[in-house]
């Protein structure tokens, strides 16, 4: 009897044992992977490595959808929030990730010009006088001006702003809210509009000008409040900031908590509360791209010799909020990059990377030949061949 009773005292312990070993095994391999995401998110190299031996991120045309295109009718393609858009012959037509045409539209357009916040899409004629707005797949309204519209730009709440030229003025800048009311313009008489940019929340109106009548270039950003444009036109314009002298601007885009990103030809700033403060000197470096249509990032692209005739591409991409920075490295050099909030697709000829703004690769799309244009949206990049659009979703 004491002999069962010692056996079996043994046994449970023999069992609990078991359990604490497999437990401790459980959290240690649970160490493990912790750990090893965190190499694979901090250390460029290791992260490469897995990328390229471990986890399957490449692809070719076969595990893509394909839209079909006539390679004789010149067709346009633009991609926003969940579609892949193919103008041609006066008609807009809507197709999804994978492939399929939802719906199409008729515009009165011939060569149209793009952009897009979120659901609203803008489009106008190319140096023409007509333009749209859409909403998802509707068509919210058709307006036609007097002069002819050089740039066109929506915010997220439906706003759209339109740069004009005429006769008159160097430029004249419209801005209607979703309905196709006018509730804004400004006339400039000495200088020429470089941007335009809505705040998220729709509240304020970013225009930045460039004055060349005198000896030295003169850029100068004004922020008109819209609310204030809707009641007392004349106390619109809140702020006015004056860039140093000989600085061009090129480029503003505003990112969330009213923060203005502005790109100049030497420098990368932003201007917030009525302060600018420097994000980017660009220097020396041999700068192949930048970007600053980024979810609260700025991305510059470096060209860095490796050896005769031979360069690597560094991706920089900077936090506007912390200054922190994600690096992607490829080894060849970019031709061309397009980006959506918080994704960049950089193309090298007949490789695609698709990368996010933590520098991570997501997809690497081989093509079998020359890549000429790219759509991208947070949830999908078209690759645009002459008959033949390829979907990657991501």
């Amino acid at each position: 009897m004491k002999d069962f009773w010692v056996e079996e005292l043994q046994n449970q312990r023999k069992g609990r044992l078991k359990k604490l070993l497999v437990f401790l095994g459980f959290i240690a391999i649970i160490i493990i992977i912790l750990v090893l995401i965190l190499i694979y998110m901090y250390n460029l190299e290791f992260r490469q490595w897995c990328d390229g031996h471990i986890i399957n991120k490449e692809i070719t045309q076969k595990n893509t959808k394909t839209i079909e295109l006539d390679a004789n009718e010149n067709a346009q393609i633009y991609a926003y929030d969940k579609y892949i858009c193919v103008f041609r012959k006066k008609t807009l037509e809507f197709y999804n990730r994978i492939g399929t045409k939802e719906k199409e539209i008729e515009v009165d357009i011939n060569k149209a010009v793009f952009t897009s916040a979120g659901r609203y899409m803008a489009i106008s004629e190319e140096n023409g006088q007509t333009f749209y707005l859409i909403c998802g797949k509707e068509k919210l309204f058709e307006n036609k001006i007097e002069g002819n519209i050089s740039q066109i730009n929506v915010s997220r709440s439906g706003y759209v702003s339109t740069v004009i030229s005429n006769a008159s003025y160097k430029s004249i800048v419209d801005v209607y809210d979703k309905t196709g009311k006018e509730i804004f313009r400004t006339n400039l008489v000495s200088s020429r509009v470089a941007d335009v940019s809505i705040s998220k929340d729709s509240k304020y109106l970013a225009i930045a000008e460039i004055d060349i009548s005198g000896i030295l270039i003169q850029s100068s950003i004004q922020i008109v409040s819209i609310d204030l444009a809707q009641t007392n036109s004349e106390e619109a314009i809140i702020y006015k900031y004056q860039a140093p002298t000989g600085k061009l601007i090129l480029n503003i885009e505003y990112q969330e908590k009213g923060k203005l990103i502005c790109m100049y030809d030497d420098s990368i700033e932003s201007l917030q509360n009525q302060n600018s403060s420097e994000l980017l000197k660009l220097g020396e470096k041999k700068l192949s791209f930048m970007t600053i249509e980024l979810n609260n990032k700025v991305a510059i692209l470096e060209e860095v010799p490796t050896g005769d005739y031979l360069s690597d591409t560094y991706v920089n991409i900077i936090n506007s909020d912390t200054l922190k920075s994600k690096k992607y490295i490829a080894k060849d050099v970019a031709k061309s990059i397009v980006t959506s909030q918080n994704k960049i697709a950089i193309n090298f000829g007949t490789e695609l990377h698709i990368i996010n703004t933590q520098g991570i690769l997501i997809k690497k799309y081989i093509s079998e030949t020359e890549i000429n244009e790219i759509v991208i949206t947070d949830n999908f990049v078209g690759v645009v061949y002459r008959d033949r659009i390829q979907i990657i979703k991501i």
